[in-house]
């Protein structure tokens, strides 16, 4: 029953009082109305929000609960209530206030966005997503589209996600959307996108000029690509619209530090923690940034200080468990890494924890965690086809194998493609367009993925990266069949010509990506090698491509290193180095794609690594058993490049001398 229009007139006057701010006397204006009719479901609704507002929840959730027995049930007071046990935290309770208010509203876009912002609250985001969709079939907004794209990116479904934005940016008829550029930038960086993901962040920027998350993930983005004065311009912008911003500071000490400017960098960080010795992200990055110097034992001393100020500062635990990794203290980064999940769970400490066991030789447990790392796919695969293993039957069933990681993990675990054809599927390849010439002499038949072929008709999907716990891999079953990629022979003849047969021919690498402290790590100087160059008859020839050719004008004295022309694989990746491997004699490198193809074509093989080297190496051998014909030199101390050089030069001069 509707309220008396004397009820009427008061229920206007509680609310004007409650708009002024004068909750105390609209609340007795509301107990008027409600001692003379105690079935006010207006009345009731209102003086429940209102208390809830003053911090009684428990007697306004009631009074709220009562309004909605009272019929009519107007979706709206069922939504109000969803919201208020939402802001309470109180997620079950909301998730099921929301479920009613969907069966009250079904054609309402508010009932399944409200109840998908509950669901991703509680990491159900499959069903937080279908949420999503419903709604869209309602509507087409600009918001549910970035929402969509959000859940996307949750479940690591970037290119989809990126389809979302789009579509976003469309349904916006032209108006400025900075918020999802940026989230734009976020999907095309999580797919390594680089210069896509900065073009996102531009228009985010152009957008809101004050846009400082937008600023600093641009400068991550051109540190990326190396543009590290325009990167370090991005950050200081960032801290022009904060000045107190930790992150942007971080950030940019940093890039300092990466550039050479190591005593502007520590200076940054010490006198951040010299003017707030009690603030933990301060110790934290330092450590941070004394990490990537290579200062082992500093930066884990910084990591304790940042612990000890707080002990429940996940990224520190985590920065942590890095520098005990590569000081090969593994029980204890394991320690700190079960820690950060405790702490994090939506963290990468899983996946950080699954290379640690892997290093260790634990496959069984280290592949099943490495399933948490990201994984950009297809759009449009179903997650239903996605491939179990070998308790899942593939003869005459048609698998999609996606590309993962660098190209030098396509070469590593192509080798499981003849696993996979024994067994009686048809493989379909999705790989990057410049690969495919070289994966055509894989010994086993398979079709390539092209851009318009329907994604339908795959009866099974996997990763490049999944296959060795698809097939159960261990350490001693690890596949290795031998050389199972073959370089052109009439390019290999074409280069023994070229390079003509005197002397003894070593074709070398040393430097591969820059983007990250691991990957500097595992690069060394040219001039390390040196020792080698100066044996009589050796000569050095380059495969060195972009980053670190530079080094090439500036050899010692006396030390010489053949080079190979620009249009060296300009019609296909590795083609050319395939096969100048093949016509000469042995390969020298650092751990890269280069070390994969080497291996992947049976070539004789010496890998400079560093001290703890990467999972894939495991610990202590000088052999692989990834690549037979392959010899492993390892630091016996970090940064060690020396001994490394050293021991294969003496290695190479016996070599020669029994030639």
């Amino acid at each position: 029953m509707p309220p008396s229009p004397f009820h009427q007139v008061l229920l206007g006057q509680a609310q004007t009082l409650q708009a002024q701010g004068r909750w105390d006397e609209a609340a007795n204006v509301y107990r008027q109305i409600l001692a003379e009719d105690p079935r006010s479901a207006p009345a009731l609704h209102l003086l429940g929000l209102l208390m809830i507002r003053q911090g009684q929840a428990e007697p306004g959730l009631e009074l709220l609960r009562q309004s909605l027995e009272i019929p009519p049930t107007p979706p709206s007071a069922q939504e109000n209530l969803a919201k208020a046990l939402e802001q309470l935290g109180r997620k079950q309770e909301a998730l099921a206030a929301y479920d009613r208010l969907v069966e009250l509203a079904p054609n309402q876009i508010n009932s399944y966005g409200h109840r998908s912002r509950v669901l991703e609250s509680m990491a159900r985001h499959d069903e937080a997503l279908a949420d999503i969709d419903k709604a869209l079939t309602l509507k087409s907004d600009p918001g549910l589209l970035l929402n969509r794209g959000h859940l996307l990116l949750q479940l690591q479904r970037p290119a989809d996600a990126v389809t979302a934005f789009d579509q976003a940016i469309a349904a916006s008829q032209g108006q400025p959307h900075p918020l999802i550029h940026f989230n734009r930038g976020v999907a095309f960086t999580a797919m390594k996108r680089h210069e896509d993901a900065l073009s996102s962040y531009d228009e985010a920027v152009r957008g809101k000029p004050d846009y400082g998350d937008a600023f600093v993930n641009r400068g991550r983005v051109l540190e990326s690509l190396g543009r590290m004065d325009e990167a370090l311009a991005s950050f200081d912008r960032a801290l022009q619209i904060n000045p107190g911003a930790a992150i942007p500071r971080a950030n940019r000490l940093a890039l300092l530090a990466r550039m050479g400017r190591k005593e502007e960098a520590l200076a940054g960080l010490d006198a951040a923690i010299t003017a707030e010795p009690a603030n933990p992200m301060a110790w934290n990055n330092r450590g941070a940034v004394r990490n990537s110097l290579g200062e082992l034992e500093p930066a884990l001393a910084d990591f304790d200080r940042a612990i000890a100020l707080q002990p429940d500062f996940a990224q520190a635990h985590s920065n942590r468990a890095i520098v005990l990794q590569a000081l090969g203290a593994f029980d204890e980064s394991l320690a700190a890494l079960d820690r950060v999940i405790a702490l994090d769970p939506a963290s990468t400490a899983p996946l950080d924890k699954s290379l640690v066991l892997l290093q260790l030789g634990r496959f069984a447990e280290g592949l099943a965690l490495h399933e948490t790392r990201p994984r950009p796919l297809p759009p449009g695969l179903d997650p239903a086809k996605a491939w179990a293993g070998l308790s899942q039957n593939v003869a005459g069933k048609s698998v999609l194998i996606c590309s993962e990681g660098g190209l030098g993990d396509i070469l590593m675990f192509s080798r499981y493609l003849i696993e996979l054809s024994a067994r009686g599927a048809k493989i379909v390849l999705a790989v990057p367009v410049g690969m495919v010439r070289l994966l055509r002499t894989l010994p086993v038949p398979f079709t390539f993925l092209l851009e318009e072929d329907s994604l339908d008709a795959v009866d099974f999907h996997t990763s490049m990266l999944s296959l060795p716990l698809m097939f159960g891999t261990r350490v001693e079953t690890i596949p290795a069949p031998g050389p199972y990629l073959k370089a052109e022979p009439e390019r290999t003849a074409q280069w023994r010509t070229r390079l003509g047969d005197h002397g003894f021919r070593i074709t070398i690498a040393w430097q591969g990506r820059t983007d990250g402290t691991n990957d500097a790590r595992r690069s060394f100087p040219v001039a390390a090698l040196a020792p080698l160059a100066a044996l009589p008859g050796v000569r050095l020839i380059s495969l060195q491509k972009g980053g670190g050719s530079e080094q090439l004008d500036t050899l010692p004295a006396g030390m010489n290193v053949e080079r190979l022309p620009d249009e060296f694989d300009a019609d296909g990746a590795f083609l050319d180095t395939a096969a100048v491997m093949e016509a000469c004699d042995l390969v020298i490198t650092n751990d890269t794609s280069i070390v994969h193809l080497a291996g992947a074509l049976g070539r004789p093989t010496w890998m400079a690594l560093k001290s703890v080297s990467e999972w894939r190496w495991l610990l202590e051998r000088t052999d692989s058993p990834w690549y037979p014909n392959m010899t492993l030199y390892r630091q016996p101390r970090f940064g060690d490049w020396e001994s490394v050089f050293a021991a294969m030069a003496s290695d190479l001069k016996a070599r020669l001398a029994r030639n």
